[in-house]
């Protein structure tokens, strides 16, 4: 596990805008991209389908929510594919933290759902994450690599499915690097490549390439970008940091492809969020991927809710890889992105609960993808009175775009005055939103 968390916030973002600006435009090009995303025709035919979760923090307990989310992404997947031109489930792809602490019980649950649940058709992939080691606290791995290994053999697979290639990588057998297995990894790719003509090369490992998808600037991994970086048709999934799959930065483009894949078991964003770390009800995670490729390597991806049974919106099609065709660059989606606009008639109130606190109530900005925090201040005759800072909900598909803000206990008959700004993923702003009342 990498963590930054003592650099400070202003030297943090030159450092992670340097980066994406760098690897976007070396491999990207110009113009940035305005316009829309690239969608897959009408007419895309699958010759593979397959689902790909992390982080799903298994217990030991069957009751727990987790077990029901995997137990529930198996069944949609059957559901799904039996609707569809091409009906195969062909595999479930797990990329680390199936368990929470290592233990025996947690790989029995693991394996007892599988049972129950994935049919003979299904090709079940699993590697390592960090909380498979969790067990054997100096992290010496044997203890957990041979618990783990009851799942599901080798640590580390390569699989060819349907004409394309998969490759798992799990962690060195001390639990948090990747640098004794690169030469490996180099060897797969390579010969998945000779192999699959123009197709894409699956690569699986728990976290995320460093300073690539959201997430990877905190929780990202050096060693396994120095070979990824030498092969464009390289699409990677990654886990590890629990943020959410729906934002525009899961997905990213540069000497490669990359994308996060959130979790089944909590959300986090960045450590020195604005907003904190853990957004509003955390624990209602349940997002994974359906990823789809024809015979010819063009990729539909689709992001699925497993909490309200529903697609969000970021589809995802890629084609051309092999030509670096490269649409999800960091900059070309920020150009095709706005800074994010009150809707028309937006209305904020306020209202007191049983303490007497005030409430204060307002219908949330839209963006083109998401919004992904608000800064509140509020001032008394001019004077700064009370400030928050907090997440947007767009990772929750049930909640409305409705806001509640606790103002605290104010003083009767004085004048306060509220404004309200909005940011999306790429850090740009909305205008002012103002609101004032009388206590």
């Amino acid at each position: 596990m990498f963590s930054i968390t003592n650099i400070g916030r202003t030297l943090l973002a030159k450092i992670v805008a340097f980066l994406y600006v760098i690897t976007s435009v070396i491999f990207a090009g110009f113009p940035f991209g305005a316009g829309e995303d690239p969608a897959a025709p009408k007419d895309f035919t699958p010759v593979i389908r397959f689902a790909v979760c992390s982080d799903i923090h298994l217990n030991g307990e069957e009751d727990q929510p987790e077990a029901a989310r995997l137990k529930k992404l198996i069944d949609f997947m059957y559901g799904y594919c039996a609707d569809q031109s091409y009906t195969g489930f062909d595999a479930l792809v797990c990329v680390g933290d199936v368990a929470t602490t290592g233990y025996e019980k947690e790989y029995a649950l693991f394996n007892s759902i599988i049972a129950e649940k994935l049919k003979e058709e299904t090709q079940l992939m699993i590697c390592t994450g960090n909380h498979e080691y969790i067990a054997t606290r100096d992290y010496d791995a044997s203890e957990s690599a041979r618990l783990f290994e009851k799942m599901e053999g080798p640590l580390d697979n390569h699989y060819t499915l349907n004409g394309y290639h998969f490759i798992l990588a799990s962690y060195d057998d001390n639990g948090k690097t990747f640098s004794g297995k690169l030469d490996w990894l180099e060897e797969q790719i390579s010969s998945a490549e000779k192999d699959s003509g123009s197709k894409p090369v699956f690569v699986f490992q728990h976290p995320g390439p460093f300073a690539t998808v959201y997430g990877s600037i905190n929780w990202g991994d050096f060693d396994i970008t120095k070979v990824l970086s030498k092969h464009p048709r390289v699409v990677d999934f990654s886990g590890h940091s629990h943020y959410p799959i729906n934002d525009p930065r899961t997905i990213w483009q540069g000497g490669y492809t990359a994308l996060g894949c959130g979790t089944l078991s909590y959300f986090e964003t960045e450590l020195d969020a604005i907003a904190g770390n853990f957004p509003y009800e955390t624990e209602n995670a349940a997002q994974f991927y359906i990823v789809e490729g024809d015979k010819d390597g063009n990729l539909r991806i689709k992001s699925y809710d497993l909490i309200t049974d529903a697609f969000f919106d970021n589809e995802y099609y890629l084609t051309g890889l092999a030509d670096k065709n490269f649409d999800y660059t960091y900059l070309k989606r920020k150009n095709r992105d706005s800074a994010p606009v009150w809707p028309a008639g937006t209305k904020a109130e306020t209202y007191k609960n049983d303490k007497g606190e005030t409430i204060l109530k307002f219908t949330g900005a839209e963006d083109k993808y998401v919004v992904e925090s608000y800064k509140l201040s509020v001032t008394e005759n001019g004077i700064p009175f009370f400030s928050d800072n907090f997440s947007g909900k767009y990772m929750y598909l049930y909640e409305e775009n409705q806001y509640e803000v606790n103002l605290g206990t104010l003083t009767q008959g004085k004048k306060y005055s509220v404004q309200i700004v909005a940011l999306n993923a790429y850090a740009e702003t909305s205008s002012p939103f103002s609101y004032s009342f009388t206590a």
